[in-house]
């Protein structure tokens, strides 16, 4: 029976083998098969091949017009670079280079500015050898003496941006320039600066230093000179490359573009009979004739082809390389189609045109039904691995690292093989990939791929269904091992053992195998280990006690230390934290039902008082009504009638303020205008103010300031500080409410809204205390209030989501709130 269920299991793997290999191999073949790399110009390019080329022939398939599209962008670029390093089609040394204009050829430079002028062949020298600088000292005398009295200045006397000209451009041609000095107004400071090695000097044996009078522009057209050296230098490894790449001989691909600059007309082309003079010659036949061709000429608003390429991409590859292209220029790009004479991208692709995969469609469904076949039959096989309920204690059992570290190696080796492949002959992986016999090699990776992934599954699985994952890894077995040597040290040890033991021996171990060489050093580091285990384990237990002090400072004080794991003197310690939580849990609902109680006992009375009072001011209203002749009658009526609405307003300030304190009112937030809101609620206490003697003064940053709060308690709010204003304020003067953002990194993060007035009475009262209940700043109380107000507007300024803030300073009070800002 055992046998054959070995069989099974064999012929099930070689099964899930050949499955894996082949959807694989289907994969990489479908790759190579609808994808081609080619090597252009030292650069691999991949194309895709498509399905509906088919149908077409080579030259109009898109293959071939993609590989034109590059080989396109390529040549103007290369035509970029001649014109940085050639001068009549040739390279010239000798060139000078503006440095400053070089620099910045993608922006428009100002009339006058500061360079240096260098032959070409010493930036490209100064670039691949490098830039040096030094760090040097200097005073300020010394800095009068390095740099030059006055700046020199260079003036483009045409510096034209018009017709796809530039100040680049501008600053090549010739007899455009003309030198002028300034002095300097002041005399450069000392200090350290970096001062540049002068490899070479300017086409007029000057260093820069010898051109301005300034540290600032000392550093900036150093900056220029090594940019400029820089990429100069990388362009002409490039144009080394791609000049030899696309002449005659070596490409299908045939250009002749020139450009018009001042009247001159200069010629880029690897056609040998069109570098001399063309007159007679017609240029756009002679490339119709080659097969496949390509004329643009901006400034005539001409465009013609027989590719698939479109004039907007043209003028998309031409712009990027717009600072060597003026609109007055003409462009002739041909294909050899008929003969092919060169070897290059093209026949790359001729040759490569033909290996579209045919019948992908349903070989992708074949495949897909391969690897759904081999997902039914892991998982399968997975659910019926039996759990072993005896096992063989005899027989040693593979630890579960040594099955991990297997299995990983086995599946290494296919990756291995590729990456040595890669570095003993310095290819890429994508080359590789593309090679005729690697759908084979990935045939082979995949069967031993899957072999170590199958044995590292089903073993762990296998192990965890007989519950011995655990029980036979090595690592079990190395915690158990320190686990017991740390216990046998903390439990029942006194303090010294617990702290001077672990830590003389660490010194003495260490010192001790140091001296011993490299495989002292080893075990030393081993020894350290098992100390710092040591002190993780004493350190361990006092952070989980100091985890849940921290938890009971937060406010959790249902939180436990668990002891079960402690050791030694960290049980007491837990012992005591938990009974201290225990403590603080009892204290804080004690107090929490004292509050309850407090808050309901405020409520009843003030129901209680609300039922008799409101028939006190109905009757009040009743005896007003009628026709009272006696004055002093009318008098006590009167103060009945204020006496009342007083004490109404009272219980309803009490019974608001036992809300909020319980947290029993409802907040609704949205966006409001708060400037709008300000004004609207200054109008509606017009009279007040008029009443008191007071003239309100609102000033605010901007004309719309929007804040997120709920309308209906804000308005409670600046209600309350309103009316605090009229009770209490100096009769005749202003009362001052600003309004302005509170920023942060550039952004509006809050709304500040101040209210400042001068107190009518002595402010010999603390800040703080103004906002506690029944607090008055009128200590005689001649004035109406119940000493709420302030109280209520704070908590419900927190209770939005705001910041509430009083401050005195002598007779000025200021109340500050402050609101999150919303963006509008």
């Amino acid at each position: 029976m055992r046998k054959k269920s070995f069989k099974h299991s064999a012929v099930m793997r070689l099964i899930q083998h050949i499955m894996a290999a082949f959807a694989v191999f289907i994969i990489i073949y479908s790759v190579v098969g609808t994808s081609v790399v080619i090597n252009s110009a030292g650069k691999d390019v991949s194309y895709n091949l498509y399905e509906s080329d088919k149908s077409r022939t080579y030259e109009e398939s898109y293959l071939f017009n993609n590989i034109l599209g590059n080989n396109m962008s390529n040549v103007f670029r290369l035509v970029a670079e001649r014109t940085q390093l050639e001068t009549n089609g040739q390279y010239n040394g000798k060139k000078v280079i503006d440095v400053t204009a070089y620099a910045s050829k993608g922006s428009v430079l100002p009339g006058d500015y500061i360079t240096a002028n260098y032959y070409l062949a010493d930036l490209l020298n100064w670039g691949k050898s490098g830039f040096e600088y030094k760090p040097l000292k200097f005073t300020d005398e010394d800095s009068a003496k390095f740099l030059n009295p006055a700046t020199t200045y260079t003036h483009l006397k045409n510096n034209v941006v018009s017709g796809g000209m530039n100040s680049y451009l501008s600053s090549q041609l010739d007899d455009n320039s003309f030198l002028f000095t300034i002095s300097g107004n002041s005399a450069p400071e000392g200090g350290t600066y970096n001062i540049l090695t002068q490899r070479y000097k300017t086409i007029d044996g000057k260093n820069i230093e010898n051109i301005v009078s300034t540290w600032e522009d000392y550093n900036l057209l150093a900056s220029y000179v090594e940019e400029s050296a820089n990429n100069l230098a990388l362009n002409f490894s490039e144009y080394g490359k791609l000049i030899n790449y696309y002449s005659f001989q070596n490409s299908n691909l045939r250009y002749y573009i020139t450009r018009m600059i001042n009247g001159k007309t200069e010629v880029y082309t690897n056609v040998d009979e069109l570098k001399s003079e063309t007159v007679g010659v017609d240029v756009l036949e002679k490339f119709k004739n080659y097969g496949r061709y390509i004329y643009y000429c901006p400034y005539e608003f001409l465009y013609e082809t027989n590719t698939l390429i479109n004039e907007n991409t043209v003028r998309s590859v031409i712009n990027t390389y717009g600072y060597a292209y003026p609109d007055q220029i003409k462009v002739y790009i041909g294909i050899d189609t008929k003969e092919y004479p060169a070897s290059d991208d093209f026949t790359k692709g001729k040759a490569s045109f033909s290996k579209y995969m045919p019948y992908r469609g349903q070989i992708y469904v074949v495949c897909a039904l391969a690897i759904l076949s081999y997902l039914i039959i892991f998982t399968v096989y997975i659910v019926k691995i039996p759990a072993r309920e005896q096992l063989d204690l005899g027989k040693k059992r593979i630890p579960t690292e040594m099955l991990i570290l297997i299995g990983t190696l086995v599946m290494s080796i296919p990756f291995i093989i590729v990456y040595s492949v890669m570095s003993a002959w310095d290819i890429t992986f994508d080359r590789i990939f593309r090679h005729e016999l690697f759908p084979l090699y990935g045939v082979f990776s995949t069967v031993v791929i899957d072999i170590g992934l199958l044995a590292l599954v089903y073993g762990l699985v296998q192990k965890g269904k007989d519950r011995i994952l655990w029980e036979d890894s090595f690592l079990k077995k190395v915690i158990e091992i320190f686990r017991d040597m740390i216990l046998n040290t903390t439990d029942n040890a006194s303090v010294i053992i617990r702290t001077w033991i672990p830590y003389i021996v660490f010194i003495g171990l260490n010192v001790l195998l140091f001296h011993i060489g490299v495989l002292g050093i080893v075990i030393a580091a081993f020894f350290d280990v098992l100390v710092g285990l040591y002190l993780y384990r004493q350190n361990a237990d006092r952070q989980g006690i100091i985890h849940v002090i921290e938890n009971i400072k937060k406010g959790d004080v249902s939180a436990k230390v668990d002891i079960t794991d402690l050791h030694a003197d960290n049980v007491n310690l837990a012992e005591a934290v938990n009974s201290i939580g225990e403590g603080i849990k009892i204290a804080v609902n004690t107090s929490m039902k004292d509050e309850k109680l407090k808050a309901d006992l405020i409520t009843n009375v003030s129901h209680d008082i609300k039922t008799p009072l409101t028939s006190i001011i109905n009757y009040v209203d009743l005896i007003k009504r009628e026709n009272i002749d006696n004055k002093k009658v009318k008098e006590y009526v009167e103060v009945l009638e204020t006496k009342s609405q007083k004490l109404k307003q009272l219980t309803e300030d009490l019974v608001e303020a036992s809300k909020i304190s319980s947290g029993n009112i409802s907040i609704q937030l949205g966006n409001i205008d708060f400037v709008e809101f300000i004004n609207q609620t200054i109008g509606e206490f017009y009279e007040k103010f008029e009443t008191s003697s007071l003239t309100p003064i609102f000033k605010h940053e901007d004309q719309s300031m929007c804040i997120n709060a709920d309308a209906r308690h804000l308005w409670r709010v600046i209600e309350n500080l309103l009316n605090n204003v009229c009770k209490y304020a100096l009769s005749g003067t202003r009362v001052y409410m600003d309004m302005v953002y509170i920023t942060e990194n550039g952004k509006n993060k809050k709304v500040e809204f101040s209210i400042k007035n001068i107190s009518e009475s002595e402010l010999d009262i603390g800040a703080d205390e103004l906002t506690e209940r029944f607090i008055r700043g009128d200590e005689s109380r001649t004035t109406e209030g119940s000493g709420l107000g302030l109280s209520i507007a704070k908590n419900l300024t927190i209770a939005q989501g705001g910041e509430f803030d009083i401050r005195l300073d002598g007779d000025l009070f200021k109340v500050v709130i402050l609101f999150d800002c919303v963006e509008q």
